[in-house]
């Protein structure tokens, strides 16, 4: 989408944005629910990031054709997320509407992350082609 905004990480400090993302887990049916308390505990420490698009006046023109991407009652917050301890990945999500687009891979470039914790074996190809594995 050539009129987006920049893409930018965030620490996820607001819970209408914590709520926003595991929302989106349980509209995906993500197994990563299982993990709530562990997803919880992280964005209590601040250790929880997401993208966000900024937006741009051809974005704002055009709402209509980006809501189906964005969270749901979200200020352009991609269904995405990374919780990390220094470097390493702990958790990394993305909704399944929204993969293949480059938006786990953006978080690993942006927040720095040269490690994955545990990574689960269907994950394996994702960190070999981000160089991590």
């Amino acid at each position: 989408m050539e009129d987006w905004g920049e893409i930018v990480s965030i620490q996820m400090t607001d819970s209408e944005d914590f709520w926003s993302i595991y929302d989106e887990m349980e509209n995906d049916n993500s197994g990563f629910l299982a993990n709530r308390s562990i997803i919880l505990d992280a964005w209590k420490a601040g250790n929880m990031y997401g993208l966000q698009v900024e937006e741009t006046e051809a974005m704002y023109e055009r709402q209509a054709c980006y809501d189906r991407l964005f969270c749901a009652r979200s200020y352009y917050l991609l269904p995405c997320f990374c919780i990390k301890n220094d470097n390493k990945a702990e958790i990394i999500w993305t909704h399944s509407r929204a993969r293949g687009k480059g938006f786990a891979r953006k978080l690993v470039q942006m927040l720095n992350i040269t490690e994955a914790y545990q990574p689960l074996p269907e994950s394996i190809g994702f960190w070999e082609k981000c160089g991590i594995i």
